[in-house]
């Protein structure tokens, strides 16, 4: 399993001013528009302090982004690999994706933005830990996988059902403003409102992936049931 990432504990106080101005400036403007100078006035010290601490603004977009995903892959812990049940990994799933977005906003941004850069280091990443087996995701299309050839769970692609729901947990983050027009129930409590989408979008693709009686055929791209 991945190992927890370096606690930002143990970084000096200066190291974690840095950190969290860049994690913020980087989610707001990107790895390609974010700026050193941006970046220590947001750390509130002079820019040449922030160049002794990190080299360049590559270096500390690779470290940032490291330290990110790293974070985001350990905050499911061993939840998943632990399930004995699809049922309990799709729930550990959902709760533990929504609850890393909720809990640092920004580290879901910087995300966004490196997708929108083209993704490579991000690639990088996910490549890395799908190899080890760590990758959430990735242990979320095995069990899919399983479970559509167990017979518990009706035929479908495991690695399109996992876009779904990576989707659909990211989707109310990213366009909350539109989502609290739509749902007046979440501008009056943002709180309440993640809590009961997590238990909406869990009964939504559990129950919509349970077996139709009757119905042989398999969709296209979707494993094939012998």
């Amino acid at each position: 399993m991945t190992s927890p990432p370096t606690p930002l504990s143990e970084y000096s106080e200066t190291e974690r001013q840095i950190f969290d101005a860049a994690l913020h400036v980087f989610a707001r403007e990107g790895r390609h528009g974010a700026r050193m100078q941006a970046i220590a006035d947001a750390a509130d010290i002079n820019k040449a302090m922030l160049h002794y601490y990190f080299e360049d603004k590559e270096t500390l977009y690779e470290e940032v982004f490291t330290y990110t995903v790293e974070r985001f892959m350990a905050s499911f812990g061993a939840s998943l690999r632990e399930a004995s049940t699809f049922e309990n990994t799709l729930r550990a799933f959902i709760d533990g994706y929504i609850e890393f977005v909720r809990s640092d906003e920004a580290a879901m941004r910087l995300m966004i933005q490196e997708n929108l850069a083209g993704g490579d280091l991000l690639g990088a990443h996910l490549r890395e830990a799908t190899n080890a087996g760590d990758a959430p995701p990735q242990i979320l299309v095995e069990t899919i996988a399983s479970a559509v050839d167990a017979g518990e769970i009706r035929a479908v692609d495991p690695q399109h059902t996992v876009l779904s729901v990576v989707s659909s947990c990211l989707f109310f983050f990213v366009a909350r403003p539109t989502v609290q027009i739509m749902h007046p129930a979440a501008e009056d409590d943002w709180g309440a409102f993640v809590e009961a989408r997590k238990d909406h979008l869990f009964d939504l693709i559990y129950h919509g992936l349970a077996p139709r009686a009757g119905r042989g055929s398999t969709p296209r791209g979707a494993r094939e049931i012998n």
